[in-house]
Order: structure tokens, then sequence, then C-alpha cells
């Protein structure tokens, strides 16, 4: 379902309009449309249907994207892996989702545990020549994708996401951090991380083209940004820290850069105030949210004021947020509780 309102939309009102560019390539929305059909026909071939999991160890990059859309159009669930995780870790992930199979890089960590359909996609592609291409499922509670946590407290945990659960998303992201057409959206964050997850869907719904890095420096990312012409970013605010402190950062121009969303952990006052010096011109809005409910809140550029810098902001329309003590009572202002949330 969130296939049809993202990239199929695209393709019919933006169709000529760049939607995806990296390592010297460049596809219109009608072209990667095309490209992500024959892509769900070639899992097809490989046995794969609604409700099977196919899980993806991949860096940021064009094929990932593509992979994530032929799931979503297929109704199959991705399993996106955190490319930082040892052997060991992603065998626990792999007995706990149990995938159909796996879509890898030789450069990333081989898991041990057996799938019953491998692939190394760096050599050997996908045979996508196929004139058989299925239509795109239309199921709002079918499972997109299978995303876990990061384990703080314990094991990581996998959080089911439907497809309703990205829509909802998008709308908030286009609340909170405003996309549109001719506009270029940077995944200089992990994809496979909740806070860049939903801009795959996000930015083709408003006719926003997408560019990927593979690992972030901040080089690469400059060089991207000046290149690409890029005017959307989510960082978290260790890569800020990073690129504030560049002393190379002023032989690029950054011009472009209009919105930058930062989220993931606290960003320090200081940090903040470094930012608005370095990029002055770039709007800034604080994201906060969990792998278990999206986005929950926000804080946008204009309430980025001194007495709320430590602040998340004010919860996403449709979301309810309340701080409550352990009989589940709201607290008043200023005293510690249990965040819940509830709504779309």
């Amino acid at each position: 379902m969130i296939y049809v309102h993202s990239l199929g939309r695209a393709a019919r009102y933006f169709p000529e309009r760049t939607a995806l560019a990296a390592s010297g390539t460049r596809s219109t929305f009608r072209e990667l449309h095309a490209r992500v059909g024959r892509i769900a026909a070639a899992l097809t071939k490989h046995g794969f249907k609604a409700g099977d999991r196919l899980a993806l160890l991949l860096p940021n990059e064009p094929d990932y994207i593509q992979l994530v859309y032929a799931c979503a159009w297929l109704g199959v669930t991705a399993v996106p892996l955190n490319t930082r995780l040892s052997v060991k870790e992603i065998d626990g992930i792999f007995s706990d989702a149990n995938p159909r199979g796996l879509i890898r890089h030789s450069s990333l960590p081989v898991p041990t545990a057996q799938v019953s359909w491998q692939l190394v996609l760096d050599q050997e592609p996908l045979d996508v020549q196929s004139d058989s291409i299925p239509d795109p499922i239309y199921d709002p509670h079918a499972i997109l994708a299978l995303i876990y946590t990061s384990g703080t407290t314990g094991r990581p945990k996998g959080v089911e996401i439907r497809h309703a659960n990205i829509l909802e998303n998008v709308y908030h992201t286009n609340f909170w951090f405003p996309l549109g057409e001719g506009a270029v959206h940077l995944h200089a964050a992990p994809i496979f991380h909740i806070a860049d997850f939903p801009f795959m869907f996000a930015a083709p719904a408003f006719g926003t083209c997408q560019v990927t890095i593979p690992m972030f420096s901040p080089e690469r990312f400059c060089e991207t940004v000046q290149r690409e012409r890029v005017t959307h970013t989510v960082l978290v605010p260790t890569m800020i820290n990073m690129l504030t402190q560049s002393p190379e950062l002023q032989k690029y121009d950054l011009t472009t850069l209009r919105h930058l969303g930062y989220g993931g952990s606290p960003m320090a006052p200081e940090l903040v105030h470094r930012t608005r010096q370095v990029l002055p011109k770039v709007k800034l809005v604080q994201v906060y949210g969990l792998s278990e409910a999206g986005f929950l809140t926000g804080l946008k550029d204009d309430e980025h004021t001194e007495d709320k810098l430590t602040s998340c902001g004010r919860p996403c329309m449709g979301i309810d947020v309340r701080v409550v003590d352990p009989t589940g009572k709201e607290v008043e202002t200023g005293q510690t509780g249990e965040l819940v949330a509830r709504g779309a």
C-alpha cells in the first residue's frame, strides 16, 4: 500500500524528475518505478511472496532503496540489518526473524546462520530482465519492515512496521521537515535506522530526489551536498559535531542545504549554537521517536530558543504523549516519570 502512495505516486505525477542519484548515475521516477517492478518480478521468480522476510545487509546505496521498494511492492517484509553488528549479533537476529533470504554486500560481515536463499549483490546482481511484473499490493496492515532496536537495555527486539505506520510517518515528516518537488534529500544517516528509513517513502511522495553516500565523513558529506545541491538531510549529533569541527568545511558551497533534521541522541546546546554559526541559513528540526513508534515529537527551527534547547518538542499531529507515574497517573510539569505514547 505504501508503494502506491510514494514511488507509485511520483511515477504518475513527477515522471521525468530525477528520483535517485549516486555514483554518477541518475534515474527518473519513471525509470525507477520500472526498475523496481522488474526487481519485484525477479524476487517473485526466486519464490518470494507476501509475508516472506528478506534480510538486507547493505551500505547506503541505490540498490538498497530499490530493494526496499520491491519488498513494499510485493508485500515482502524487509529486515534491514545494522551494518555495524558482529556476526554473532546478526546470527542472533536471524534466529529471531527467520528470514527466507538474505541480500548482502561482500564488504560486510558474513552471517553463519543458514537461509534458504542468499545473494551477494556486488558480485552477482539480480537478473531483472522480466516482462511479467505483478501488481503492487494494497494492504495497509501488511508488514513493511522488521526493524531491530539497538538492544540498549537487553537483546535487540524486532519491531513490526506496517505500511500504514510509514504512511503516517510520511505525513509527520511533511509537517516537521517539508519536502517538495525539486528538493534533494541526502541519506547520510544509516538507512537501516528508523530515523532515516521513512524518508525513502516520504521523498518520492513529494517529488524529492534522493542521494546516498555509503558511509558518513565530513568531507564526503560536503562534497555530496555541493555536487548534488542537497537541500535536506538527517544526521545524528555525533555527525553534526564532526561536521561543524571539520577544518575543511569552508572549502565547500553548502548554501543549498535548507533543512537539517537531527535525533537519535540528545544534542548539547553548545553544539546547537555552533551549528547555527557554521550553517546560519539552515533550518534545524529535532525529531524524537522510537523504533517501536516512529516519529513522536519535534522541535521546529523557530522553537530552538534558549529555554527549549534541551526539549524534544511537541507531539506530532495524531500522536498523544504523556509522562506518567508507576500507577499510570500523569505527573506534573517538571516531575520525572515514564513516557507513554499512543496514536497513528
